[in-house]
Parts: structure tokens; sequence; C-alpha cells
């Protein structure tokens, strides 16, 4: 009876410190697998502030035309300008813009760099607005408008 004990106890003893490693080990590759994670977010935080730096856009002139408002946008960076979001006196869904690079004419779907792009959007309802443009490049800009 004593002799058969003695193995219990051993066997208990090696499966517990192998459960014991087991979850050791996972918790240490888990933590490896999270810090890269974070490093990796911080270098893209990183570059998307610097392309963000580089985007300069300017609003030169605007006009009212039948029942589209034209925009004309500048862009003094050194990055394309995707806008992602367009807001007036409500958010202009991005289907009913039309965008036109003013040196070559042709459509175009991003503001390129040292470039006057021509914005055809619907005027909106009030008289006074902010436009934003919020671009994928994470770049925000905002003017004050009157019609």
């Amino acid at each position: 009876m004593r002799g058969r004990r003695g193995v219990s106890e051993v066997l208990g003893a090696i499966v517990i410190a192998i459960l014991v490693l087991g979850m050791s080990v996972s918790y240490v590759l888990l933590e490896m697998e999270r810090a890269g994670r974070e490093t990796y977010s911080i270098i893209d935080l990183i570059r998307r502030a610097e392309r963000r730096q580089k985007q300069l856009l300017s609003l030169i002139f605007y006009q009212k035309k039948g029942s589209d408002l034209k925009v004309y946008i500048y862009n003094y960076g050194d990055e394309y300008s995707t806008p992602q979001r367009i807001l007036t006196d409500r958010e202009v869904p991005l289907s009913k813009v039309r965008m036109r690079n003013m040196d070559t004419g042709e459509a175009v779907s991003s503001i390129p760099p040292k470039t006057l792009v021509e914005l055809t959007l619907p005027a909106p309802s009030a008289d006074s607005f902010t436009l934003v443009i919020i671009t994928e490049e994470g770049g925000v800009f905002s003017w004050k408008i009157s019609i």
C-alpha cells in the first residue's frame, strides 16, 4: 500500500508541474504577441502622423452654381489627399461628389500634391456652414463658407 501511495504523489506532482509550465509558456507567448502588436501600432501611428503633416489643403475659391456647390481646393502638401468624408450642413455621400484635376481636366479620386482640384457637390440648404474634409490619411480640414 505504501509503494502505491508514493507513485501517485510523484505522478500528481509531475502533472501539476506540466500544467504550470504549459500555462507559463502560453502566458509568455501571449505577452510577446501583444507587445509586438503594440510596437507595430506605435510605428503605424508615427507613419500616419508624418503623412498627415505632409498634407496641406487650402480652399481657394467656391461658388454655388444651380443646385451644385463648386469648391476649388489646392494641395500645397507633398502627399496625396483622398477624401474619406465630406461634411457641409450634413454628410455628403462620396458617390455624389465629383473631383476634377484643373491642370488636366481629368476626373480624380484624390487630390495630388501641388495641384488645384475642383470638387462639385450638392449645394447645402444652409447659406452659412462649415465645409469639413476628412481624408483617408487622417487629415481634417475645415473652412467656414457663406453663400
